[in-house]
């Protein structure tokens, strides 16, 4: 895998499948940006050291505030 140096912003983060690409991530030594909506389920997270970034694809603002720094 390659080496990852700044975060890395994962959208839908809190889903089984975007959980699992950031605990992969996370064992590459990345560190994690977790997009998430406000009202979201964020179990999947719970125990990972992330980042949660609250936001929604549809708002440009939110999303451009979530990437800052990737």
């Amino acid at each position: 895998m390659t080496r990852i140096d700044g975060p890395a912003l994962v959208t839908g983060a809190n889903g089984f499948l975007g959980a699992a690409v950031v605990r992969a991530l996370l064992a590459a030594g990345a560190l994690e940006r977790a997009f998430v909506r406000a009202a979201s389920d964020r179990r999947n997270l719970l125990g990972l050291d992330v980042e949660i970034v609250l936001g929604d694809l549809t708002d440009r603002d939110s999303l451009a505030a979530a990437v800052k720094d990737c």
